[in-house]
C-alpha cells in the first residue's frame, strides 16, 4: 500500500530548490546546444542569410569573418552595390514588408563585381516587431548566360527592325506594285505606293480595298487561288487588270502563299508588260499579215503552175505531137529530116523541164494529196538502194493552208537531201507528229555529223529552214556533233494555218 500524500505546504525547501535549478541548468545547456547547432547550420549554409530592420540595416549575418563582424552589422544593405542597384533593394524591402510576400532581385556586387540573387521573405521577431530575413548567393555565371542570352536577344531583335525597315523601305520605294491580301477575303493587308498608283487608289485608302477588284475578271482571282491552293506556282502569269476609273491594263502576276500577322495571306507582284503585250498584238498582227502574203503566194504559185500546164505546156505537147507525126511521114533522106528532128527532141526536152519547174513551183502531190501524200511520195522517190528513208506520221489534220504545207515539203526535203549527200549514213527517219496546236517535225540520221559552229554561212540549206520556220512563227534546232549523227527539229504553230476550204 502506497502512504498517505501529505497534503499539508510546507513551503520551498532546499531540495527543491536544487531540483529546479537543475533543470534550468539542464534546459539552457539544451538551448545553448541549439543555438550552437542553428549557429552551425547557418553558419555551414553555402548562401549569405541576413536579417535587416525596415529602415534596410543588417542586424545578423552568418557568413563573415568575426574579426569583421562588427563592421558589417549595422551597415545598410544598399552600401555595398551601386546607387541604382540601392533603390532595386529598397524597393524590394519596402514591397516586403507592405505585400508581406517574398520579393527576388538581382544586384551587382561592388566588392567582388559579382552578381547576386536576392530573396526577401517577412520575418516577425519575438516581441512582435517586423524584420526581414534575406538570402543572397552568387549568381554570376547563371545571370551572365542570361544577360548574354538578353544580349543576343536585343541584337537580334535590332537586327530584325532594321532588316524589317530595309524591307520596308524597299517595298514602299520599289516601283513594282506589292500587295499582301487576305487569302479567303482577298481584303488589303498591306501595300506600297507603287500599288495605289497602278490602280489609281490613295495610298491611305489601300486597307479597304479587295484584290478582287484589280482583276478585269474577278474569276481570274479565284483560277489563281486554285493554283496555289494546289502548289502550282505562279510565276509571270499573264492577267488583265484594271483601275479604280476602269482603265485596263496587262500584267504578269508573281504569287506566293505567306503567313501574315497570324492568317494566311497572298505576297502578290503585278508588273506591267502593257507596252511589251502590245508589241507582242503588232507582232502577230505583222505576222498574220505576213501568213496571208505567203498563202497569197503560195495560190499565185499554183494559179501560174496551172496556168503553164494548161496552157503553154498543152500546147507545146499539141507542137510536139504534129511535129513527130510530120516527122513519121518524111523520109530520112529528105533534105531538113535531121534539123526537124533536132528541133522535135528539143521542144521534148523543154517540156520536159516545164513540167520540172512547174513542180518546184507546187509539186503535183502536194497539190492533189496535202502534205502528208506529198513527203509519202517524195521519201519513196528519194529512197534508194545505198539509201533507205523511213518515214512516220501522227497528224489530225486533212489539209494545211499552202504555205504551211510547202514548208514542211521543203524542210524535209532539204533535210534529206543533206543526210543523203553528206551523212555517209545508210538510213535516214522522217517523223512529223500534230500536238494539239502544234506540228513537230524531224529529219535524223546516224551518220558522221558534224559541228554547227563551222558551217559556211555561204550554205542556205540549213539557213533556209531557220528562215522558213521563223516566217511563220516557229522554231528549228539543229543537233549534230562530228560522229553523233545529226537531227533536225522543226516546231510550227498550226493556229489559222489549217485549211477550211
Amino acid at each position: 500500500m502506497q502512504p498517505k500524500k501529505d497534503t499539508c505546504y510546507r513551503g520551498e525547501t532546499a531540495e527543491t530548490r536544487a531540483w529546479k535549478a537543475a533543470e534550468v541548468e539542464q534546459e539552457n545547456k539544451q538551448l545553448k546546444q541549439r543555438i550552437a547547432e542553428l549557429e552551425n547550420i547557418l553558419c555551414s549554409a553555402p548562401v549569405h542569410i541576413v536579417t535587416i530592420n525596415p529602415d534596410g540595416e543588417i542586424t545578423y549575418v552568418n557568413h563573415f569573418p568575426h574579426q569583421f563582424y562588427n563592421s558589417i552589422v549595422g551597415k545598410n544593405v544598399r552600401d555595398f552595390v551601386s546607387a541604382e542597384d540601392g533603390e532595386v533593394l529598397s524597393e524590394a524591402i519596402d514591397k516586403t514588408l507592405q505585400q508581406d510576400e517574398l520579393q527576388q532581385v538581382w544586384v551587382r556586387s561592388i566588392a567582388s563585381n559579382t552578381i547576386h540573387q536576392t530573396r526577401y521573405a517577412p520575418l516577425k521577431t519575438i516581441d512582435g516587431q517586423k524584420c526581414i530575413v534575406g538570402v543572397t548567393f552568387d549568381a554570376t555565371p547563371q545571370q551572365e548566360v542570361v544577360y548574354a542570352l538578353q544580349e543576343s536577344k536585343e541584337k537580334i531583335e535590332a537586327e530584325l527592325n532594321e532588316s524589317d525597315e530595309r524591307f520596308r523601305i524597299m517595298v514602299d520605294t520599289t516601283p513594282v506594285p506589292v500587295v499582301i491580301s487576305d487569302m479567303e477575303t482577298g481584303q488589303v493587308l498591306s501595300g506600297n505606293h507603287a500599288l495605289a498608283k497602278a490602280f489609281d487608289s490613295p495610298y491611305e485608302t489601300l486597307r479597304e480595298q479587295i484584290t478582287g477588284e484589280f482583276y478585269a475578271d474577278p474569276a481570274q482571282r479565284q483560277a489563281l487561288l486554285e493554283r496555289v491552293a494546289n502548289n502550282v506556282p505562279i510565276r509571270g502569269m499573264t492577267m488583265k487588270l484594271k483601275t479604280a476609273s476602269g482603265k485596263v491594263w496587262w500584267a504578269a502576276v508573281y504569287l506566293d502563299r505567306i503567313t501574315f500577322a497570324g492568317r494566311t495571306a497572298l505576297l502578290a507582284c503585278f508588273l506591267d508588260i502593257s507596252v511589251r503585250k502590245q508589241r507582242e498584238e503588232e507582232i502577230l498582227r505583222d505576222r498574220r499579215a505576213l501568213r496571208r502574203l505567203l498563202d497569197t503566194n503560195e495560190r499565185d504559185r499554183r494559179l501560174i503552175a496551172y496556168e503553164i500546164h494548161d496552157g503553154v505546156v498543152q500546147d507545146m505537147t499539141g507542137a510536139l505531137m504534129f511535129m513527130q507525126t510530120g516527122l513519121s511521114l518524111v523520109p530520112s533522106d529528105t533534105d531538113g529530116h535531121q534539123e526537124l528532128q533536132r528541133g522535135t527532141q528539143f521542144l521534148s526536152n523543154s517540156i520536159g523541164e516545164i513540167r520540172r519547174l512547174l513542180n518546184g513551183l507546187r509539186p503535183l502531190s502536194l497539190e492533189q494529196g496535202g502534205v502528208i501524200a506529198a513527203l509519202d511520195d517524195l521519201v519513196t522517190r528519194m529512197t534508194e538502194e545505198e539509201f533507205i528513208v523511213d518515214f512516220e506520221h501522227d497528224v489530225q489534220f486533212d489539209r494545211l493552208a499552202p504555205s504551211l504545207e510547202m514548208a514542211i515539203y521543203r524542210t524535209v526535203q532539204e533535210g534529206v537531201n543533206n543526210s543523203r549527200k553528206h551523212s555517209e549514213a545508210s538510213r535516214a527517219l522522217v517523223t512529223i507528229k500534230q500536238d494539239d496546236k502544234t506540228i513537230l517535225l524531224q529529219v535524223a540520221d546516224k551518220g558522221r555529223g558534224f559541228d554547227p559552229g563551222k558551217v559556211d554561212p555561204r550554205r542556205c540549206g540549213l539557213s533556209g529552214i531557220h528562215e522558213r520556220a521563223s516566217l511563220l512563227g516557229g522554231t528549228a534546232q539543229i543537233e549534230s556533233s562530228p560522229g553523233n549523227g545529226t537531227t533536225i527539229l522543226v516546231s510550227l504553230p498550226l493556229g489559222d494555218f489549217i485549211d477550211t476550204d
